[in-house]
């Protein structure tokens, strides 16, 4: 729904100018010329007043029940009555008002005194009216001849006079010397107060025209984002299905490949054997990738289980260091590690197991042959990045580095730094995805510094005991001293 501009909307006085700066204006010519000011709005709501000592004579003859009687017409023939004569204001004081604004009209109570009621007209829409009086015509001496002809039990007759005596007295031309300057004035306090309403208004619907545009592409984008999410769990549960329907037909290939290649059915020749031994090792490579994709699709969806219990790192450490020793001595790189004596933790000793084969696989990938790669798993200590007792294991490598650009990037889903289909270095761009979600899964943190052509250091922060696990649990036995090099 688009609301309404506010150049379409009709102008309110108490919107132009402010009471402040009415009331300002009305007290000093009430005190200047000696007559009472008052400035109503166009639903006859008082804005401003400025009273005389001429207003006593008003307040005696209204406090009574006759007066008040008396007055109410006139009274709200002032407020709300029309600024058009009638048979209550049958006299236009000028006949050439100031441009545009209709004649002022002369009320008259029934008590001799008269107001002056002047229309307040801007661009052509009446916004309120100015009220001048009470005041006694200058000709009337000394007294309403109504008043002397009025029986009125309860006005005190000698009251009156004496306070008739402090009403001002004035002439029409006195009153439009009043009224052309007053009306002057007037007019520049609501064009300025135009001009500012206008910009005021026109900028705070400016800055909801934006918060409604902006609300709009805010909507966009959830559905948008929505539907993004949507699309990854579809991938996601297409991506674990497939993976889950790969394996079994895998792994009776696997199956029938070893049983093959251990002659249980029957001798082969040279060249049948390294045909066999080729497929082995490819549906191996294959079922990894599959078991990888999987890991990946339950860690996007939430859904990975972890197995606590006690553990030695230092003991993982060396058991996935002896997993990866084939692809060290091929390359020929050097690696060190360095173990504490003791390294008692609580976590899922499958999943961090991976974690380690996966940094280091990843590091003996990218290490040229005849690199070095180092292992360093620290003494248990306060760790400031889990605010609680913790190891922390990094893997430094001296291959060839990740640009600084890419290092936000080297944990997500399927990235590779050399994304073009003539890359040097395989892979699926899923073992750091991995490492991340599993180190995370024990509430840890993983860090990366690297750059091109310097290597690259792999920093891995683990608690001692995830957070929702229990402290009551066993320790592990220790494992064997550090510092091993092979």
């Amino acid at each position: 729904m688009v609301s309404e501009s506010v150049l379409d909307k009709k102008l309110l006085l108490k919107n132009l100018v402010s009471s402040e700066a009415l009331s300002q204006m009305v007290r000093e010519f009430a005190e200047l010329h000696h007559i009472g000011i008052r400035i109503f709005d166009e639903e006859g709501q008082k804005l401003a007043d400025a009273k005389t000592d001429g207003g006593e004579f008003c307040s005696a003859v209204f406090a009574t029940p006759s007066g008040r009687q008396t007055c109410a017409a006139v009274v709200s023939r002032l407020t709300n009555g029309p600024l058009t004569p009638d048979e209550h204001a049958p006299l236009a004081l000028i006949e050439t008002p100031p441009p545009g604004t209709p004649p002022p009209l002369v009320i008259s109570c029934y008590a001799g005194l008269r107001y002056l009621l002047m229309p307040i007209v801007f661009d052509g829409d009446i916004l309120g009216r100015v009220v001048f009086g009470p005041f006694f015509p200058e000709q009337l001496q000394p007294w309403p001849a109504s008043l002397d002809t009025t029986n009125h039990s309860d006005w005190d007759m000698e009251q009156l006079a004496k306070l008739a005596e402090n009403v001002e007295r004035s002439s029409e031309s006195k009153l439009l010397r009043i009224l052309l300057p007053f009306s002057s004035i007037l007019h520049l306090l609501i064009a300025s107060g135009q001009r500012a309403f206008y910009a005021s208004s026109m900028q705070v619907e400016t800055t909801l025209e934006h918060a409604r545009e902006l609300e709009n592409q805010n909507r966009k984008l959830l559905q948008m984002n929505e539907r993004l999410r949507e699309l990854d769990r579809l991938k996601s549960s297409f991506l674990a299905t497939v993976s889950h329907e790969l394996r079994t037909p895998l792994t009776s290939i696997i199956g029938y490949s070893e049983m093959l290649s251990d002659g249980l059915a029957g001798p082969m020749n040279m060249e049948q054997s390294e045909y066999v031994s080729t497929i082995l090792e490819r549906s191996q490579s294959l079922l990894g990738l599959i078991s990888s994709m999987l890991d990946i699709t339950q860690i996007e969806a939430g859904k990975v289980h972890m197995n606590f219990e006690p553990i030695s790192l230092g003991e993982l450490v060396r058991l996935s260091l002896a997993s990866v020793r084939p692809w060290v001595a091929k390359k020929k790189i050097t690696v060190t590690a360095h173990i504490p004596a003791h390294s008692d933790a609580v976590g899922d000793k499958e999943r961090l197991k991976q974690v380690l084969i996966n940094l280091l696989t990843n590091a003996i990938k990218f290490t040229l042959p005849q690199g070095k790669i180092s292992v360093v798993l620290t003494e248990k200590e306060y760790q400031e990045e889990l605010k609680a007792p913790g190891y922390r294991l990094w893997v430094e490598d001296t291959g060839i580095g990740i640009p600084k650009d890419q290092l936000d990037n080297v944990f997500r889903s399927f990235f590779q730094v050399d994304s073009s289909s003539t890359r040097e270095f395989g892979g699926t761009g899923l073992g750091l995805a991995i490492v991340k979600g599993f180190v995370e899964g024990h509430g840890g943190v993983v860090r990366v510094l690297s750059d091109s052509n310097q290597g690259s250091r792999f920093t891995v922060v683990l608690p001692q005991t995830p957070p929702q696990e229990e402290m009551d649990i066993p320790h592990p036995v220790s494992i064997l001293p550090s510092d091993d090099r092979f």
